[in-house]
C-alpha cells in the first residue's frame, strides 16, 4: 500500500489476512487460552449454590476471571503486533518483554484510552445540558428532546474520533518502544475519518464472524430440545450470577443440568471463547497494519534516517510457516 491517505478497504482486507495468518500459526495458544477461560467460568458457577445470592467467593472468582481474560488478551495482542510488524513471534522475551513491564504497560495504555474519550465526551455533554437548559428557560420550543439527543450523540462521536487516533499507540507499546501520545495524535492527522470508517467496517466483519456460532447454538436448541428442557431451572439459579465473557452464559446455563448438556455447553463455550480471542487477534492485526501504513505515509514526507524504522512492512503475510 502506497497512498497519501489511509486506504480503508485495503487496510481492513490486509488486516483480515494477517489475522487469519496469526490465528493459523498460533491456533494451539488460542485454544489453550479459551480452555482456561471455560474452566474458570465453570469454577465460578460451582461457587454458586442454586437459589442463593452469589457471595464473596464468587465475586473474587469474577475478579480473577477478569484479570485472566485481560492478561490472555494482552499476550495475544503482543504476539499479533510483533508478528505483523517484526516477524515470527511467540511466547518469549523478545515478544513479551523481560518481566511484566510490557504487559503492564499495554494494560495501562488500554485503560487510559477510554479515559481520553471520557475527558472529551463529558465536557461536551455538560455544555450541551447547560445550553439546552438555558434555552428552555428562555424559549422552550427551541430545545426539543430530539436536538439534545443529537448533540449528545455528537459528543460521543467526538470521543470515538479521539480514541480512534490514540489507539495507534498500542502497536508501538507492543514493540517495546511506545510512541509519545503527542506523536500518536499527529500520526493520524488527516486520516481520522478514514480510521473511524475502517474501525466500523472491521466491526461489521467481526460481527458476521460471530453469527455462525449463534446460529449453531439456536439450531441445537431447536433440534435437541430435550437437552434443554431443564434450562429454566439452571437459569433461575444463575440469573443473579452473570459470568464474565460473551459466551460465559452458555456455560452457566448448562453446567448444572446433565452430563450430556454439560458437554454441549463446554463445546459451545470453548468455541465461543476461541472465536472471541481470534477476533482480538484480527483487531490487533488491524491496528498494526494501520500503524505501519500511517508511519510510512508520514516518513515518506520527510527524510528518513538509517535505523529509524523498527518494524517490517506488513505488505503481505508469509505464505508458509
Amino acid at each position: 500500500m502506497d497512498h497519501e491517505k489511509l486506504p480503508v478497504f485495503d487496510t481492513v482486507k490486509l488486516a483480515l489476512r494477517w489475522g487469519v495468518f496469526v490465528v493459523r500459526r498460533h491456533w494451539l495458544i488460542i485454544l489453550i487460552f479459551a480452555a482456561l477461560l471455560v474452566a474458570t467460568s465453570f469454577v465460578m458457577m460451582a461457587a454458586v449454590e442454586p437459589g442463593q445470592v452469589p457471595g464473596a467467593r464468587f465475586h473474587l472468582l469474577s475478579f480473577g476471571f477478569a484479570v485472566l481474560y485481560g492478561v490472555l488478551s494482552i499476550v495475544l495482542a503482543l504476539v499479533t503486533h510483533n508478528e505483523v510488524l517484526r516477524g515470527a513471534s511467540g511466547l518469549n522475551a523478545q515478544t513479551l518483554g523481560w518481566g511484566a513491564g510490557r504487559v503492564l504497560g499495554y494494560a495501562v495504555d488500554s485503560l487510559v484510552l477510554p479515559l481520553f474519550g471520557l475527558l472529551v465526551m463529558f465536557p461536551l455533554v455538560l455544555v450541551v445540558m447547560l445550553l439546552t437548559g438555558l434555552i428552555r428557560q428562555i424559549a422552550p420550543p427551541m430545545a426539543p428532546d430530539a436536538l439534545i439527543v443529537v448533540l449528545i450523540i455528537g459528543a460521543w462521536l467526538a470521543s470515538v474520533f479521539v480514541v480512534a487516533r490514540l489507539v495507534l499507540r498500542l502497536p508501538s507499546r507492543a514493540l517495546g518502544q511506545p510512541m509519545p501520545w503527542r506523536d500518536v495524535w499527529r500520526l493520524g492527522r488527516g486520516n481520522t475519518g478514514r480510521l473511524v470508517l475502517a474501525h466500523l467496517l472491521l466491526g461489521v466483519v467481526l460481527l458476521f464472524l460471530l453469527l455462525p456460532l449463534l446460529l449453531l447454538s439456536l439450531t441445537l436448541t431447536w433440534l435437541l430440545p430435550d437437552l434443554f428442557m431443564q434450562q429454566s431451572v439452571s437459569v433461575q439459579a444463575t440469573a443473579t450470577a452473570p459470568v464474565w465473557g460473551q459466551w460465559g452464559v452458555v456455560a452457566s446455563e448448562t453446567a448444572l443440568i446433565s452430563p450430556i448438556t454439560s458437554v454441549w455447553g463446554i463445546l459451545l463455550s470453548l468455541l465461543g471463547n476461541a472465536l472471541l480471542l481470534a477476533e482480538i487477534v484480527i483487531f490487533c492485526a488491524f491496528l498494526s497494519v494501520a500503524y505501519a501504513e500511517l508511519k510510512r505515509i508520514r516518513e515518506a514526507r520527510a527524510p528518513q534516517t538509517a535505523g529509524s524504522r523498527i518494524y517490517s512492512d506488513p505488505n503481505e503475510p508469509p505464505e508458509d510457516f
